[in-house]
């Protein structure tokens, strides 16, 4: 992804890679009905949430090129007021948030788990650049099943529940279904073209925000986007509301990524590509690591 904000210190304590314990069978804990409620909750939270964003935006220091400082007040800021939120609404629901969390170790599998980035696209942000985004999705035990992706500048609010349509703003998106061609569009991370190479016929171009990337290929402003150096935060409400979309995310050889492995184990260790279904091979057939 586009952010070049340190990492340092952040995957301390989320585990290190190795045998996989099994994950126990997925018992549905939420009921259509409350999703729908939290929905509209989270819909408000995302808005609420852009807002008070905004208010940092802009305040850069004019002679830093990327003004860490600010990016880390208002990271701070937007992911403790979402945790409150939350927390007052849903007190038997868990938390992980970007900003320094750890995951529980005494959660349950079984429990529902927010999970969100306050400012995903942090040097946009910082450059007071519009493509930035509060990206926030709710687990229910080890499945994704609702997401909100709000873009304060433009007021784009994206979300959806699994099983249901995804929605920008009050209206229904859908990917694009048509073959690539020169006028296709792929989005890509910052560190993309020193990775690999590419034969894709069309436009590619990095906008700084994964979240908002995927969003774009959902409502079928692009006709993919690859996903690189990612962590969970960074995707999990834009697989809820691809998938609802009718788009995958799959890595490049084809296979499915299951998100519940990476809530405590930081940097997701491969790279990955958003779609339309049945787009997958045609588009990681143009690209070639270096």
């Amino acid at each position: 992804m586009a952010k070049t904000k340190s990492r340092k210190g952040k995957d301390k304590g989320r585990g290190k890679a190795g045998p996989r314990p099994p994950v126990k069978p997925y018992r549905p804990r939420l009921t259509r009905k409350e999703l729908d409620d939290i929905l509209t909750f989270a819909k408000g939270l995302a808005r609420a949430s852009g807002a008070l964003a905004l208010s940092y935006y802009g305040r850069a220091n004019p002679a830093l090129r990327y003004d860490a400082a600010l990016v880390t007040e208002a990271d701070l800021a937007v992911q403790d007021y979402i945790r409150g939120e939350v927390h007052s609404t849903y007190p038997d629901h868990r938390f992980l948030g970007e900003e320094g969390e750890v995951m529980p170790d005494d959660r349950d599998e079984q429990e529902p788990l927010w999970v969100v980035d306050p400012v995903d696209g942090s040097a946009s942000f910082s450059a007071g650049m519009p493509v930035w985004a509060v990206s926030i999705c709710l687990f229910d035990g080890v499945r994704p099943v609702l997401g909100t992706i709000h873009l304060p500048v433009t007021g784009e609010l994206y979300s959806a529940v699994a099983g249901k349509p995804a929605m920008l703003n009050d209206r229904e998106i859908r990917v694009i279904d048509e073959a690539v061609d020169n006028e296709s569009l792929l989005l890509t991370y910052s560190r993309f073209h020193s990775e690999f190479t590419t034969h894709f016929p069309g436009k590619v171009r990095s906008l700084g925000s994964t979240a908002a990337h995927m969003a774009y290929v959902a409502r079928g402003a692009a006709g993919g986007a690859l996903l690189g150096n990612v962590h969970v935060w960074d995707i999990a409400a834009g697989l809820v509301i691809l998938e609802a979309a009718g788009g995958v995310v799959r890595d490049l050889g084809g296979g499915k990524i299951d998100l519940h492995h990476f809530l405590d184990r930081g940097r997701i260790d491969r790279i990955l590509l958003a779609v339309p279904s049945g787009q997958h091979r045609e588009l990681a057939d143009t690209l070639q690591a270096r």
